[in-house]
């Protein structure tokens, strides 16, 4: 394995691959229904993938690290914080861009690691196969001081008609100019269960389609911190599918402390419901 070179793994079908370190360029995943346990995978491929995965179904990432190889820690990351509240974070030429399903793979993801980078981009599910994101932490994405990279955490996914995905508790925290859900299209997004998540950062936090169009959309309990600086709001154009297309938002709480990076919140926004209609904290939820 090098971090200069490109490596390829082929696993027979149903296979389990547990406690490897795959260390190269780009690591090329082919097999169906593969489940990789406690890997990690370290490379540096600045705009462009560090895994891309080939696999017909389903895969699975469990308790695994995604990171770039030059460094152990995020920069100005002490594990005091959930990302660095200064940037660069990790400069482009040590970062990867993504990881990849290249064809129809669904993903479940759980208890995973991932930083300096700007997306995991993966299928948004088919229905009767979920798209699962659960307890993973994705922070700390590269390049923050510039605008080579979209950073996104969960996506991008530009095209829309995506879901059933589920993506619960989960910490999505870093400086960055997009979305940590970045449903970015068009298309109808549909069945999408937004949970008990902690949100800081980025630049709109939530993006769930550009029009507003999207059906059976779940986004409750999660905490939107104020903790790191924000540069737009927490919900993209103010669209969650609203009640009359079968959605459901409520309580979801702010977090906002003395010191936290995004001005917009004081201490006396802290523990207030955010609603999906603006930026203003309220002290009832919304019923809408």
């Amino acid at each position: 394995m090098s971090a200069g070179k490109p490596l390829t793994l082929r696993y027979p079908d149903n296979s389990v691959i547990s406690f490897k370190r795959f260390l190269a360029l780009k690591v090329y995943i082919f097999g169906d229904n593969l489940t990789f346990v406690g890997c990690s995978f370290e490379g540096t491929n600045p705009d462009d993938n560090l895994v891309q995965i080939y696999s017909d179904n389903n895969i699975k990432f469990l308790y695994s690290t995604f990171k770039p190889d030059s460094y152990s820690m995020p920069p100005g990351n002490d594990g005091t914080v959930s990302s660095s509240h200064s940037k660069p974070g990790t400069p482009f030429d040590k970062s990867w861009q993504y990881a990849t399903t290249m064809k129809e793979a669904v993903v479940v993801m759980d208890h995973n690691d991932i930083w300096g980078n700007a997306g995991m981009q993966m299928v948004t599910g088919f229905p009767g196969r979920p798209s699962t994101w659960t307890n993973n932490y994705i922070h700390d994405m590269a390049d923050t001081s510039h605008d080579v990279y979209h950073h996104d955490g969960i996506g991008p996914q530009s095209e829309g008609n995506g879901g059933p995905m589920i993506i619960r508790h989960n910490t999505l925290a870093s400086l960055g100019n997009t979305n940590a859900l970045a449903l970015q299209g068009s298309g109808v997004y549909d069945r999408i269960s937004f949970t008990d998540n902690y949100v800081s950062g980025w630049g709109y936090a939530l993006s769930i389609g550009v029009d507003d169009n999207a059906t059976n959309i779940t986004v409750t309990g999660n905490v939107f911190s104020a903790e790191l600086e924000q540069l737009y709001g927490f919900l993209y154009g103010n669209i969650w599918g609203g009640s009359a297309r079968g959605s459901t938002w409520r309580g979801n709480l702010i977090q906002a402390r003395a010191g936290d990076g995004n001005r917009a919140y004081s201490t006396a926004d802290n523990g207030k419901y955010l609603w999906p209609t603006g930026a203003d904290s309220h002290t009832a939820d919304y019923t809408g």
